[in-house]
Formats: structure tokens, sequence, C-alpha cells
């Protein structure tokens, strides 16, 4: 027979779940139809807009991770940073992994810092304080004339940067209503993806010139958008999460009515209902509590979608493009011409995964996805297999065609997905400090890509090549299987109605296909 706080909980869970019937309201019109995707658009369009805003800060971490390795293909930063191999001038693999490693080490800080940051002040002063430091570092980067100064600077702007990661999912996912919770917590990618697009076209403008502007002119550009935030920020809404958590009812009433929510005093009710079921565990928070409990399994799974997307080796495919474009014997301008191509179709990917994380979901977009970039993977290894034992370009070509319908499929499915993701499976309680460990841990396995990567791709190292591809294969097959066993469905759910699946300890598999009724 159940005891007196085992029926008090499941009374909690029922009330939560009763909840959803009020809800329905926010997503349906006056005669109770539901609102199409156009008509959310429309009542919410300043939640849109201000997600949209906070999410610019992605475009700074694109830059800096398409930079941090194109930069390595700029002849004048190999004269300037690197030394004479042979004939021509290259950066030594373990400034490559000094260079590349730097804003991870630094994100990692950053991301934890954001978390606490993020719940004593709020979302906006953290990402306030992450612009300033992102100015001051790359103004460290741009009048760097040594390695070890250019090392400094990378390592401030990474502090930044686990900010710029952290904030913009967990905001969108706080501010905007189910229906659009997909659209807003996966721009974060697309905006991302327009950082590397940009990273890539200038690049390619001024890859090529015989003077320190060659890479100098890409480092200014990030200075843009921090300034661009840090004008905005004073007037963007703080999460109503954020004011309700910290007995400011009143503020965070006027904000979801800012927002274009219809009932923002019963929204408000709701949002305290998951409040009190949440702190009946704990009154503080802390990054422990990530690990207690229910909340185990949801970190778990933010840390591990980003530990996928990892594995599957974007850091290769997307990062190191122009740099093994080179290796492969393509020459400069062509490498950046084709890794603009990379950038452009991974953006119309993103663009499209909005459809398949609604329609389809995020579970199978994540499956399917994975399951497609083990077959690349495996392709790129076979091509470089062939090209060194035949003379014309044909493997060569056939190796860029996987690289850049890689970025595609990885951006249009596994890409989005985490970020949608990590937003959604963390309870309100601890959602910045969630998404923020789940940022840390894509940045300790950034650290560890650009440590191998260069040891394994560089002709003064293993000179693997494109046989890299049959490691990564591996590791995303890997991936493949955890997907399958541990990521849920979590499209269409409310925040609600994740707390109470996930304290009833209901299978990844099963998440779906539950109805979630009130009792």
């Amino acid at each position: 027979m159940p005891d007196k706080t085992q029926k008090s909980e499941d009374r909690t869970l029922e009330d939560v779940v009763e909840v959803e019937v009020d809800a329905i309201s926010e997503v349906s019109d006056h005669e109770g139809k539901p609102k199409n995707t156009w008509q959310m658009a429309s009542q919410y369009r300043a939640a849109l807009f201000w997600s949209s805003f906070i999410g610019l800060a992605g475009i700074n971490w694109g830059m800096d991770t398409l930079l941090s390795n194109g930069v390595i293909a700029v002849p004048s930063f190999q004269k300037d940073f690197g030394y004479l191999f042979g004939d021509q001038y290259i950066v030594s693999a373990s400034w490559q992994i000094a260079f590349n490693t730097a804003s991870s080490i630094g994100g990692c800080f950053g991301a934890f810092a954001s978390g606490y940051l993020a719940d004593k002040i709020g979302k906006r002063f953290a990402l306030g304080i992450g612009c300033f430091i992102s100015i001051g570092a790359v103004f460290v980067q741009l009048f760097a004339e040594q390695p070890g100064t250019l090392l400094v600077g990378k390592l401030i702007n990474g502090l930044s940067l686990g900010c710029f990661l952290a904030i913009p999912s967990s905001f969108a996912a706080e501010i905007c209503p189910v229906e659009l919770r997909g659209f807003t917590t996966s721009a974060v990618q697309l905006f991302i993806g327009i950082g590397q697009l940009m990273a890539n076209l200038i690049l390619k403008g001024t890859g090529t010139l015989d003077t320190a502007w060659a890479y100098k002119f890409p480092f200014a550009l990030q200075f843009v958008f921090p300034v661009l935030l840090l004008v905005g920020l004073p007037v963007c809404p703080e999460s109503p999460w954020y004011l309700l958590r910290n007995r400011n009812p009143n503020t965070a009433t006027s904000t979801l009515a800012q927002l274009g929510y219809d009932n923002p005093p019963k929204t408000l009710a709701e949002m305290q209902k998951t409040i009190t079921f949440e702190d009946q565990k704990v009154d503080t928070t802390t990054y422990l509590d990530c690990f207690r409990g229910s909340d185990m399994r949801r970190t778990e799974i933010a840390i591990g979608i980003f530990s996928v997307s990892q594995l599957v080796g974007i850091v290769f495919a997307i990062g190191y493009s122009s740099y093994f474009f080179q290796l492969a014997g393509l020459s400069p301008s062509t490498s950046f011409s084709m890794s603009v191509g990379v950038s452009v179709l991974g953006l119309a990917g993103v663009v499209c995964s909005w459809f398949l994380l609604n329609q389809i979901g995020r579970r199978p977009t994540a499956l399917a996805g994975t399951s497609i970039l083990v077959i690349l993977l495996l392709l790129i290894g076979i091509l470089d297999i062939i090209s060194v034992r035949t003379s014309n370009l044909g493997p060569v070509y056939g190796q860029v065609a996987c690289i850049i319908l890689f970025a595609f499929i990885y951006l249009l499915t596994i890409g989005p997905v985490g970020y949608a993701l990590f937003a959604e499976v963390s309870s309100s309680r601890l959602r910045s400090r969630t998404v923020s460990l789940g940022i840390v841990v894509q940045n300790l396995f950034g650290i560890l890509m650009h440590i191998v990567i260069p040891l394994l791709i560089n002709p003064d190292a293993a000179a693997l090549g494109g046989k890299i591809g049959f490691i990564f294969g591996g590791t995303a097959f890997m991936s493949v299987v955890w997907v399958y066993f541990r990521v849920p469905e979590t499209a269409h759910r409310t925040f609600e109605e994740l707390d109470y699946l996930f304290a009833k300890g209901v299978s990844a598999r099963a998440f779906k296909g539950l109805q979630v009724v009130t009792t």
C-alpha cells in the first residue's frame, strides 16, 4: 500500500496534468479550433522577435568555430604563425591544437558561469556581461602578433562564447509557447550556421590577400553582434520564469502580455504550479541537483545529445572543411569556395529542419540523421583510399560532395534537434544549469576533437586524411544506438507534461505514444 508521501506526490503530479486543460486556450482560437503555425507566429510575434534577437549571440559562436579552423588555411596566417615545412608554410599541429581548443576551454568556464549568473541576475544581464568580454577578447586577437597573444585572446573569447551558446536556447524555451518552441530553440543552430557562412564568405574574400588583413578582417567581424546585442538588451524582456522564481509576479504578468499571451494571469498560475511542484523537492538550486532523482536522466539527455553532435564528426566535416579540401589536393581558392557551399547548404538544412521537428518529431529526426551520417562518413574513408590509388580528382570531388551532403544532413537533423531537446528536457528550476552543462560537455568534446583531428589529418602527423571517416563512422554508429534507447519525443509536450513523464520514469520509446490525461 503506498505511503502518504507517495500519495501526496501523485496528487501533485495529477494537479500538474490538469493544467493542460486550461493551457489549451493558448493554442486555440475563440471558437476552440486549433491555431495554425502562422496564427501562432502572428500572435506571438514579439516572443519570436526577442528569441531571435537573443539568438544573434549564436552568430559569434558560429564565426569563431569556423575562423579558428578556417584561418589555418589562410597563407598569410600560415606564414605569420607557422613554419616552413618543405616548400610551404604550415601551422604546426601543436599550435593548431592550442588555437582550436582555447575557445572550447574558455567556453567550459563561460557556460558554467552563465548558468549560475542567469539564475542569479537574469539572462539579459548574464548575456550583457558576455558581450563586454567578447569585445575585449576580439581586440586582443585583432592586434596579436605572436601565437601566445592570439591564444590568450581566444581563451578570453571562449568565456563569452560559452554564454552565447547557453543562454539563447533556454531563453527561447521560456518565452515561447509549446507550439513554437521547436522553431525558436532550434533557430540557435540557424544563427550558428549564419555565423559560419559569414566567416566562410569573408575568408573567401580576404583569405588570398598577402597581408595580415587576410585573417584580421575576419577577426574584426566578431565585433558586430556583441555591440548590437548591447544596444538592444536594455529594452529586451526578461524571462517570465526567472521573474516569477524571483518573486516578481507583476513584472512577469506584464512581460507575458508583451510577448503575446492571451491570458497572462492564467499562464502565470500554470507556471507557478510547475514551480511549486519542482520546489517541493528542494528549496535551493545547485549544479549537483542536476544529478539527483529524475533530473539526472534529464541531464544525461541534455549532455548526451551534444556529445552525439561531436561524435558524428561535425568538427571535422565543417570546421576543418577548407583545410581538408586543401590536403585532398584542391587549391586554396577552390577550397574556400567549397566551404561556402558547405555553409549555404547547411543553412538550407536548418530551415528544412523546422518542418521535421514539428511534424515528424525530435526522436525520429535524430535517429534518421545519425544513421545517414554513418554512411557518409564511411564513404569519405572509402573514397580517400581510392584517391590514393588514382591520379584523377574524381574521388577527391566525391569526398567534397560527401562533406557538403554531411553538412546538409547534420543541420537538417541532429544539429537543430540538440538545441531544441536540451532546452526542453530540463526542468524549469534547473534549465539554465542543465543547458550550461550540455554546453560544457560540448566544449569538452570540442577540446578533444581539436586535439585529435589535427594529429590524425596533418601531413606532419598521422596524415590519415579522409580515412578519419572510418573512425567517426564508428563513433557515429554508437551514437545511433544511444539515441534509440535514451532520447524521448518532446515535441508538442508542455513543460508540465514533461515533468510528469520524467517523474513517472516513462521510457524514451514510450514518450510519444503516452497520452497524459487528468484523473
